[in-house]
């Protein structure tokens, strides 16, 4: 009996150990700026460190890397972490976030105009009213206005989509 007393007792104290113990709640946060990425749009995309300053290596034209984090600069750019202190600057390179949707298009005019990454319009491609495209990708201008992609470096605007249907990410 006394054998069984010990372990109560023994058993009783850990328990009250444990529910003394305080425990902090943390709030994860993802490694990635809200799932950006970048797509290098100079040959070479120079890389800079968190400072601005260069750091003598480049990434090759057309390549894509994971942003971590946004960093902006004094002059309107802005320096996208792909590296531990390695950023890329937003005069090289473009963000962009993965987004699979068919898209139908309108324009009163009958054409929706096409731009490039650097939202520059297309004076040789345009897309037909109520016309339908895939698009994978989405990319903002400085004030947030979303562009979807319908080829390679041929972007619409969002106010020229009518309708969306998201599809499963891939």
């Amino acid at each position: 009996m006394k054998k069984k007393t010990i372990i109560s007792m023994i058993l009783a104290l850990l328990l009250m150990s444990f529910s003394s113990l305080h425990y902090n709640t943390v709030q994860a946060e993802s490694v990635t700026g809200a799932g950006y990425l970048a797509e290098v749009s100079s040959n070479p995309g120079k890389l800079y460190n968190s400072t601005g300053e260069s750091i003598g290596k480049s990434l090759p034209d057309k390549s894509n890397w994971k942003v971590g984090r946004i960093l902006d600069q004094n002059d309107g750019s802005e320096l996208f972490r792909v590296g531990y202190d390695e950023y890329l600057s937003s005069k090289d390179s473009y963000l962009y976030q993965l987004r699979p949707e068919i898209i139908e298009v309108e324009d009163s005019s009958g054409e929706v105009d096409v731009y490039s990454h650097s939202f520059v319009e297309s004076t040789s491609v345009a897309l037909k009213s109520d016309t339908y495209w895939y698009s994978d990708t989405v990319i903002y201008t400085s004030s947030g206005m979303p562009f979807v992609r319908v080829a390679p470096n041929e972007y619409v605007p969002m106010y020229e989509v009518i309708s969306q249907s998201f599809t499963e990410a891939y």
